[in-house]
Parts: structure tokens; C-alpha cells; sequence
């Protein structure tokens, strides 16, 4: 008769520690392990992408504009509140956006009254619909 072997099921730790671990680093890391003991396990994390959101409160002269089209070209979503701009400095401001915006490819949402979301090429931007609570606020 054949003699089973019982296997534990892993826990909860155990596979979190599997998504938390880089394979293609596991087998460098478990020779050094295992060479210096035996019971250790390898157990690395995973480093995540940083992505960095600038929010741009009050922009009422052009240099606040440059410092976030800079932003936009290094890659930094900004957000925009040019409610306390003057109107024709904020159509200057909106322009200049704009165009930087289109240069970079990016993706430019009005989010509300004079506040602009803008965004660079490599993220995506999801708009939901509007509810109909939102619509009858506008009218």
C-alpha cells in the first residue's frame, strides 16, 4: 500500500509573501540564504511605482504657470484652481496649459469651475458620468 504524504496548505502569510516576492531576485537571495542557513526563507518586496500628484491651490501670476507645465513635463499629474485668477490672466493660463498639455500628449479635464486636471501621457483618466444629482445642481 502506498504511504501518503500530507502536505500543509500555505496561510495567509505565506501567500502574501509569494506576491510580495521577485522571482527573478529569489534565486540569488535563497543561495545567499541557504549557504549562510538553512531555515531562512528569501523574502523580498517588490518596490512600486511612485507617482507623484501636485496640487497648484491658487495660480495667479504666469510663473505659477511655468512651475506647473514644468511639472507636467516631468511627468507629474497636476491639478490646477484658477478661481482666484483674473479672467484674462487665466485665459492666458488656460492657453499656455494647453499647449504644453498637448505637447505632451496628456489628458486635460475641467473638474470644476476654473479648476483643471491635468494630466501627462502615461496615466489614464477615467471621467464617470455625471448623476443626476450633479446635473440638477448645474441648472
Amino acid at each position: 500500500m502506498e504511504e501518503m504524504v500530507l502536505q500543509e496548505k500555505p496561510g495567509l502569510f505565506s501567500r502574501l509573501a509569494g506576491l510580495l516576492t521577485r522571482h527573478d531576485e529569489d534565486e540569488e537571495f535563497e543561495e545567499e540564504m541557504t549557504s549562510s542557513s538553512p531555515e531562512h526563507k528569501a523574502f523580498t518586496l517588490k518596490s512600486a511605482a511612485r507617482y507623484t500628484i501636485t496640487v497648484r491651490r491658487q495660480i495667479v501670476s504666469f510663473e505659477d504657470a511655468m512651475a506647473a507645465a514644468n511639472g507636467l513635463k516631468s511627468g507629474e499629474q497636476q491639478i490646477l484652481n484658477l478661481a482666484s485668477t483674473e479672467p484674462a490672466m487665466r485665459q492666458k493660463i488656460v492657453d499656455f496649459m494647453c499647449g504644453v498639455n498637448y505637447a505632451q500628449e496628456g489628458t486635460w479635464e475641467e473638474i470644476g469651475e476654473n479648476i483643471f486636471l491635468v494630466v501627462p501621457a502615461n496615466a489614464y483618466v477615467e471621467v464617470a458620468p455625471a448623476t443626476p444629482r450633479m446635473t440638477a445642481a448645474k441648472n
